[in-house]
This record gives C-alpha cells, structure tokens and sequence, in this order.
C-alpha cells in the first residue's frame, strides 16, 4: 500500500503537468481555430463584395449592350430612311432629264 502511495504521489504530479500542458495546448489550438475562421470570414466577406460588384458590372454591361442596340436600331432606320430618300430624288432627276 505504500508503494501506491508513493507510485501515486510521483505519477499524480506528472499527470497534473501533463493535464496542464493539454489545456496550455487546447487553449493555443482555441485560438488558432478562432484565428483561422477570423480569417475565413473576412475572406468569404471580401469574396461577396466581389460577387456583388461583377453582379452590378455585369447590369451595367447589359445595360450598355441594350442602349447599342437600340442606337443601332435607330440608326439603321436613319439609313433606310435617307435610302427612300435619295432613290425618290434619282428618281425625279431622271424623270426630269427624261423629258
């Protein structure tokens, strides 16, 4: 019964430093995960801040994409128009020379 009692006077001392260096080593593991997910919120912000500007870039292009073809549509009116013009114009110049 000594023999325990000293066995566990030497053996609970060791287990008390090692318990003490798990919690040491849990508490600077608690903080490297906290670190790490700091980290990984600020990266997933910054990600839907980028997702947000192309998302306004690419409204912005559609936009864009539809005021051309609208100033092509106008303009290509303009031509067909200027088009009947001129071929009603060599028309008369014709029938005036024609006569």
């Amino acid at each position: 019964m000594k023999s325990l009692t000293k066995l566990g006077a030497v053996i609970l001392p060791l287990v008390l430093l090692t318990a003490c260096a798990n919690t040491a080593e849990m508490d600077a593991l608690k903080a490297s995960v906290a670190a790490a997910q700091s980290t990984a919120d600020s990266a997933l912000a910054a990600a839907r801040s980028a997702q947000s500007t192309a998302d306004t870039a690419t409204r912005t292009a559609n936009d864009a994409e539809s005021a051309a073809r609208n100033a092509q549509d106008t303009a290509d009116s303009a031509q067909r128009s200027v088009d009947d013009c001129c071929a009603k114009i060599d028309a008369m110049f014709e029938k005036a020379m024609a006569k």
